[in-house]
């Protein structure tokens, strides 16, 4: 077997893993409000308006494709893992979805045709991350919008308990590839890709390790009141963004980025 069909094998090998855990995160409803709390704040990062075409790359089982559908007429999902896809749940209905299977650094679809991309936390798994972010500015229009949602590397803390978590058993089989960038890491990356910020949302502090990752804290797994403590948390956390000096200090990062302007 080549070098990239092996690395394509591992790839899927790894979403189909990552697609079960996301299955059983789902069960718990702290977990699920986290992340429609999370989305909700990507998505007020999006333009308004229903003439717009969007994708949302790596988009795993469709968790904010529901989200573009309700704004946008033509949405389109791409991942490299077919389980994934067909993890999409279109009971909801999905008119004007088109989902693909594919590689996230060699895109097949045609410069300049989306309005909106989103990419939400998929550029710290990918190997060639600046060919990644190549052709998303290849196929962004000329006034077309980004929305980068990555984990954030610029707190001390954040990154100790990243570190602690990857010797756990079990984490590199799914994480093959597994960052977090810093405020000028990912400056620098957009910029040699030929894109700028325009706006920038810090979220995820106290709630970020108890409601994201419930395998690797389980802590609110075993409480009463799991919920409503994962509010309480998520409050706290909104709180926390609004102070300039902590915000840094975030678990993660949420970006708008357009096409550098000359």
């Amino acid at each position: 077997m080549g070098v990239t069909a092996e690395k394509t094998r591992h790839e899927i090998d790894m979403h189909r893993q990552v697609a079960h855990m996301y299955r059983r995160r789902s069960q718990w409803a702290f977990a699920r409000d986290f992340q429609d709390e999370r989305n909700q704040v990507l998505m007020s990062l999006a333009p308004v308006g229903r003439a717009h075409a969007a994708v949302d790359l790596g988009c795993g089982t469709g968790i904010t494709l529901e989200l573009l559908l309700a704004r946008y007429d033509q949405v389109a999902g791409l991942d490299v893992s077919q389980e994934m896809l067909e993890g999409f749940d279109r009971s909801g209905g999905s008119q004007g979805l088109v989902l693909v299977r594919g590689d996230m650094a060699h895109l097949p679809m045609a410069s300049g045709g989306f309005d909106v991309v989103v990419c939400r936390s998929a550029l710290h798994h990918m190997d060639d991350e600046r060919g990644v972010l190549s052709e998303i500015c290849r196929v962004l229009s000329p006034d077309g919008t980004l929305i980068l949602g990555e984990p954030s590397n610029d707190n001390p803390l954040t990154r100790l308990a990243r570190w602690w978590a990857k010797r756990g058993k079990g984490y590199g089989s799914i994480h093959t590839i597994d960052r977090a960038y810093t405020r000028w890491q990912l400056r620098e990356l957009l910029h040699a890709a030929g894109l700028e910020v325009v706006r920038e949302v810090r979220f995820g502090f106290i709630a970020y390790p108890l409601c994201d990752n419930p395998e690797l804290v389980p802590i609110l797994r075993w409480l009463p009141g799991s919920r409503a403590l994962g509010a309480a948390l998520r409050a706290v956390d909104r709180l926390l963004s609004a102070i300039p000096l902590v915000r840094m200090l975030s678990w993660y990062t949420m970006l708008q980025v357009r096409r550098r302007r000359s």
